[in-house]
């Protein structure tokens, strides 16, 4: 399972999304299985009936993980995404990323389905399956206050739903991680030059994000999230997501108290070992503010001792707090964390980090600092 499939299907479950999404798993995960027979039988029905959506949701799923390497499998997979948004946009399959059309590599076709959400919105203001599939669709990185205003409206149209104020405090919480990054512009290019159809200059411009702000907006949601929540399952679930938020927006006692929960919560629907691994680099952190490095120095251990999971065996694990007690010369247990996390994540970069920790150097740990 690759790493953005691992993620989103980590976060649906940590969401409590629904039965909408719940319902329609099988078919999605009937479309990650086409041979590639199958999906050219699925294109035949297609060819004898436009309106079959089944085979039209898993042509889409089938052809997104394909679509990342191949220009020509991506225009064939927008162009699926484009006619469900323009003919069926309540199809289940658009509140999945399945259904999501790169800006970067598709300008123009991410842009013709922009246009035809807005569209969907304006006629039909008050339907939720409309404003959730469209959220799903835009990238908040390129349309930020236009997703920001779609979650805030479904929210008001669907209050007791907690999937919209986690997917609202996992936008603001990216942005505390990663700042407000726009597309970077292909070397050479000089975006106030460049002779693009109308809108698509506007994909490359950078929104400067304040982390901590973002973070405290983030927390807001989380919260608002588990008062709605129907099961302590989906409350314990989001304990995770509270303790990186309060910890960011420097709410230091709060992100202590739900990272200590985590530890101490029941296993959930996925392995908790993702949980527990996060929980303690946040507390080695927290002994940091506090200029506890032997605290700290256990933490990073305790989160490497775990056995691994799909999250941690793909993305890796979190360096924020290794990162730290390097800047504090304290080399040894770095080094040993890493030996740890090999178990889990037999990764090439741990060897090279080793190295150049051994080296007397800080590696660029990329985003391995906020996975």
């Amino acid at each position: 399972m690759n790493r953005w499939l691992t993620l989103f299907l980590l976060t649906l479950g940590l969401l409590g999304t629904g039965p909408t999404l719940a319902r329609d798993y099988d078919d999605v995960m009937a479309g990650m299985r086409l041979t590639p027979e199958q999906a050219e039988a699925l294109e035949a029905r297609l060819d004898a009936d436009s309106n079959d959506l089944q085979a039209r949701s898993q042509i889409v799923v089938y052809y997104k993980g394909k679509s990342i390497m191949d220009p020509a499998i991506r225009d064939v997979h927008s162009r699926h995404v484009l006619w469900l948004i323009a003919n069926a946009p309540r199809a289940d399959v658009l509140a999945y990323p399945f259904a999501t059309i790169d800006p970067f590599n598709n300008a123009e076709g991410y842009l013709e389905g922009k246009r035809a959400w807005i569209g969907h919105l304006e006629e039909e203001p008050k339907n939720v399956k409309i404003h959730g599939n469209a959220a799903n669709f835009l990238s908040d990185r390129q349309d930020r206050a236009l997703v920001v205003g779609i979650l805030q409206k479904v929210q008001s149209l669907d209050p007791g739903n907690s999937r919209w104020p986690v997917l609202l405090g996992h936008l603001y919480l990216r942005e505390a991680m990663f700042g407000g990054k726009g597309l970077k512009m292909p070397e050479g290019i000089d975006v106030d030059d460049l002779d693009l159809p109308d809108g698509l200059a506007g994909l490359f411009k950078t929104t400067p994000a304040d982390a901590t702000a973002s973070a405290a907006m983030a927390l807001e949601q989380f919260e608002r999230a588990v008062e709605v929540a129907e099961s302590d399952m989906e409350r314990t679930s989001l304990l995770g997501e509270l303790a990186t938020a309060a910890f960011l927006a420097e709410r230091y006692d709060d992100a202590r108290a739900h990272a200590t929960a985590v530890l101490q919560s029941e296993p959930g629907p996925f392995s908790r070992e993702s949980g527990t691994h996060k929980a303690n680099i946040i507390l080695g952190r927290l002994a940091l503010v506090e200029d506890d490095v032997a605290l700290a120095s256990y933490h990073l251990l305790e989160a490497g001792k775990v056995e691994g999971s799909a999250p941690l065996g793909s993305f890796g694990p979190n360096m924020s707090l290794a990162a730290e007690l390097l800047e504090r010369g304290e080399k040894d247990v770095v080094l040993e964390y890493f030996e740890l996390c090999s178990k889990f994540w037999p990764s090439d970069k741990l060897a090279d980090w080793t190295a150049l920790v051994e080296g007397g150097r800080m590696p660029d740990f990329g985003g391995n600092l906020v996975y």
